[in-house]
């Protein structure tokens, strides 16, 4: 997994539930976890990915979940962002 410092362009989506709904209707075109966010949550991304392989890109962010959320603009910790095609 490649790590990135700073945010693809676009508008974010946060929430597993949601980024793993994106990518199974195919609205997610690239996923970013957070450096601390929790194994099982990268994994049920992962899975959703395993049917979509090539079109869902995986990054890893260089910073924290608290610096996540501040980079999407979210007053809170975020674990993952998700950005649409």
């Amino acid at each position: 997994m490649e790590t990135i410092e700073k945010l693809p362009e676009g508008a974010p989506m946060i929430g597993t539930r949601e980024i793993v709904k994106g990518i199974n209707s195919g609205k997610i075109r690239k996923v970013v976890f957070a450096s601390n966010c929790p194994d099982f949550l990268q994994k049920s991304v992962r899975d959703a990915t395993k049917f979509n392989e090539g079109s869902v890109e995986i990054f890893g962010f260089s910073g924290d979940q608290a610096e996540l959320g501040t980079k999407t603009g979210r007053p809170f910790p975020v674990a993952m962002v998700g950005y649409t095609k």
